[in-house]
């Protein structure tokens, strides 16, 4: 198996973006962002997803251990588009069929500079490569049912 690279880069002063290629078909990829199900399994620390109305204009609520994660969906084109505003930010999840792959563009744009700063200083890169990790184990679950 490879090993899939996580890059996390700065294309503007409002932007972070976040790309990795998961090992498996799109329409599961997309299904780990949108599933309720699977959400605590790779958000893990006891998450509970207590609000997931994956439509335009439907809320999300997901309870962690770290506190309460709440957003709105604004655009959803299965299996490749997902916007929606996440914290202080907009993300915009863009999920290109690979075949048996799928690359994943997640990019977050915020409203300042600072905004963006402070939130790569927070360990969007430590937490995306352990996320994903989380992900990797979840989707091969799902190619092993």
């Amino acid at each position: 198996m490879t090993v899939n690279e996580t890059s996390v880069t700065s294309p503007n002063e409002l932007e972070i973006r976040v790309e990795r290629v998961f090992d498996a078909p799109r329409a599961h990829v997309f299904s780990v962002w949108t599933d309720a199900e699977l959400i605590p399994e790779w958000w893990g620390d006891g998450t509970v997803v207590e609000e997931m109305d994956v439509r335009p204009g439907g809320r999300y609520r997901f309870r962690t251990a770290y506190g309460v994660v709440e957003g709105e969906f604004r655009e959803i084109e299965p299996p490749e588009r997902l916007v929606q505003t996440f914290q202080n930010h907009v993300q915009t999840l863009e999920f290109e069929d690979l075949g048996e792959r799928t690359k994943l563009t997640q990019t977050m744009r915020f409203e300042t500079t600072e905004e963006r700063d402070t939130t790569m200083q927070y360990g969007v890169e430590e937490g995306a490569k352990s996320g994903f990790a989380r992900i990797d184990a979840v989707l091969q679950r799902i190619a092993a049912a």
